[in-house]
């Protein structure tokens, strides 16, 4: 075997691994355990591309390429380099999230503990906690289910617990936004009570009435959702972005004026630093772009969500029951949570109707502009919030944390780099493309 044949050997097997996964999931007929073959094997790939592809050659084209972009350079003509590089990588198609009914590492409360903290805290001498079980999504808190019995009635109660190790000052926030959503009318889970430090049960956490129905989607879109629940959603954003909000304070410092998102864009590179993560050029490009683009602020600034997936979206009946995990509000451009959507909503209904639908709700549709700088923000942060984890699974092994870092970071980065750069026309136009 040459020096050249033995150099591409692992390539080479971990390219034939991740066409026997891809079969695997094909001939399986469980569906979870099909979609976590295939982001095996999508893992596999992105393994594989680290493998062949050349750093040093890349890193040196970007940078030139941002360079030449903050002369002043033609962005068709960085977005074609940019996506000639991106592409050499073999960045994996995206990946249905498996329905994993538990996370490694996460230590369950147990069934004892809880019955303890509801009886001492609840003043209920005959509070039972039936069962305690881990449930999956997010990555910042650990999230419960628990089927108790509380004030003589049989419930299931979601505790959303910060773990001991980490601050707890966004959980208070998030819950008074929860609280003030919920009492506007808007279907969001019941919010029960907080406590906001250190407990019998460890970190900080609240408490929630389980909200029926199931997810329908992941970061990637709907998966099983229909037109209807499309115009659901613009009804829903629509009602959000013009709450009254003065009264609250979210989780997530204001995104609205260019000062603000300026500031947000420099406490995101300053945050890569201080965890010495070195941005790669691709990065560097499309803060650049940002830089250069920000849009005036809306007429008004609205209470955004802030993480508006179809994986946040509980449906009962076809029916929108609850939107779940509000850690990412804030008071915004209702440009970006819709930028956010659209790539969730298309492939079902055109973003003209969805618009439209938004439009006769209440909500004021923004421009163009606007729409295609926040689809190049939310993707930018959605692939940095990647990184992250990438340091998350170096440090614990865990294995979502590998998908999130190293299958669907490449998709984010194509995703900002296609919208910030679209290879023809209007990238973010309101007419359906």
């Amino acid at each position: 075997m040459s020096a050249d044949d033995a150099a591409a050997l692992p390539g080479r097997v971990l390219a034939s691994l991740a066409g026997e996964l891809d079969t695997l999931s094909a001939e399986l007929t469980d569906g979870d355990v099909s979609a976590r073959l295939r982001q095996a094997a999508d893992l596999a790939r992105w393994v594989r591309g680290r493998i062949l592809r050349d750093p040093d050659l890349e890193r040196d084209e970007a940078l030139t390429l941002n360079a030449r972009l903050a002369d002043g350079a033609e962005p068709p003509e960085v977005g074609e380099a940019l996506r000639r590089i991106l592409n050499a990588r073999s960045v994996p198609e995206p990946a249905e999230r498996a329905d994993r009914s538990g996370e490694v590492g996460i230590p369950a409360l147990s069934t004892p503990e809880v019955t303890a903290y509801l009886r001492s805290s609840r003043d209920d001498a005959s509070a039972t906690a039936h069962s305690v079980r881990v449930m999956t999504g997010g990555f910042s808190k650990q999230t419960f289910l628990v089927d108790a019995t509380l004030d003589g009635t049989r419930q299931e109660l979601v505790f959303r617990q910060v773990p001991s190790s980490r601050r707890a000052g966004s959980l208070a926030p998030e819950f008074n936004v929860l609280k003030a959503v919920h009492a506007a009318g808007l279907p969001t889970p019941e919010p029960l009570w907080i406590e906001s430090g250190d407990n019998a049960l460890g970190g900080a956490f609240f408490v929630t009435r389980r909200a029926p129905g199931h997810t329908v989607g992941d970061v990637w879109g709907a998966r099983s959702a229909d037109v209807q629940l499309c115009l659901d959603v613009a009804r829903f954003y629509a009602r959000l972005h013009r709450m009254d909000h003065r009264d609250l304070t979210p989780p997530i410092s204001p995104r609205h004026t260019p000062e603000q998102l300026d500031f947000m864009i420099t406490w995101q590179m300053e945050t890569l630093a201080k965890r010495g993560i070195v941005p790669e050029p691709e990065l560097l490009i499309l803060i650049t772009w940002l830089r250069a683009n920000t849009p005036q602020p809306a007429e008004r600034a609205s209470l955004i969500h802030g993480d508006a997936a179809f994986s946040n979206l509980l449906v009962d009946d076809g029916r929108i029951s609850a939107v779940l995990d509000w850690e990412a509000s804030h008071v915004g451009n209702a440009a970006e949570e819709l930028a956010y959507l659209r790539s969730s909503v298309e492939p079902l209904l055109p973003w003209s109707q969805f618009l439209d639908a938004y439009q006769d709700a209440g909500g004021v549709v923004p421009d163009a502009q606007s729409l295609r700088y926040f689809a190049v923000w939310s993707h930018t942060w959605r692939y940095i919030g990647c990184l992250w984890l990438s340091q998350t699974y170096e440090q614990t092994g865990r294995y979502e944390s590998a998908i999130a870092a190293y299958v669907n970071g490449p998709r984010f980065l194509q995703a900002a780099v296609d919208a910030a750069f679209p290879s023809r026309g209007p990238h973010l136009r309101r007419e359906s493309e």
